[in-house]
């Protein structure tokens, strides 16, 4: 009796595990708060571009913190990339674009920044600032002279919100709470020349 006591206790922790993994998967399949809705590319000149409209929906939770002063880095990683059968596709050209996100108080105005150049931009309200955000055009890759005719090559473009650019107290929260978990998936589209 008491073995059988000791295995039905332990097929109902193995059902608990299994239902606060369905939870998780179920919390993290709504966190995808950010999509790319259209990824496109073009030669200009002698390069290789790429042009895309990504729709950003920022949750309570990280719009809360935004206006209480807390600034969010959210980062753009576009892949340029062979395909093979056989094994792991080829990357020819990576790139990334991180940009800050502040709330200015005194102001009122959101406060786009990128953080490569330093060069930045105010906005009246966050739906404006996510708009330009989400509007990405003729991002330079790669010399259109790199790519052989021969071959197909891919796009892949992912966007997400840098949890380790968040303070360091927010940052231990942020990694178990799904309304930190803001991300696209990797939106992939062949390249057309």
């Amino acid at each position: 009796m008491a073995f059988i006591m000791r295995v039905l206790k332990s097929t109902e922790w193995w059902w608990a595990g299994v239902a606060i993994l369905v939870a998780l998967l179920v919390g993290n399949a709504e966190a995808q708060a950010f999509e790319v809705d259209d990824l496109s590319s073009r030669v200009e000149g002698e390069l290789l571009t790429a042009d895309a409209r990504i729709d950003y929906d920022l949750s309570e939770t990280a719009i809360e913190a935004l206006e209480n002063g807390v600034p969010l880095v959210i980062r753009q990683n576009l892949v340029l990339e062979r395909p093979r059968w056989w094994w792991r596709n080829v990357q020819i050209a990576s790139r990334e674009r991180a940009y800050r996100l502040q709330y200015h108080a005194m102001s009122r105005r959101y406060v786009l920044t990128w953080l490569a150049s330093g060069e930045s931009r105010s906005y009246r309200s966050l739906d404006a600032l996510l708009a330009t955000l989400g509007r990405i055009e003729g991002w330079p890759l790669v010399r259109s002279a790199r790519l052989d005719s021969d071959r197909d090559y891919r796009l892949g473009l992912k966007t997400a919100l840098d949890l380790d650019a968040l303070p360091r107290l927010l940052r231990t929260v942020a990694y178990v709470n799904s309304d930190w978990q803001l991300a696209s998936q990797t939106h992939h589209t062949e390249v057309t020349r």
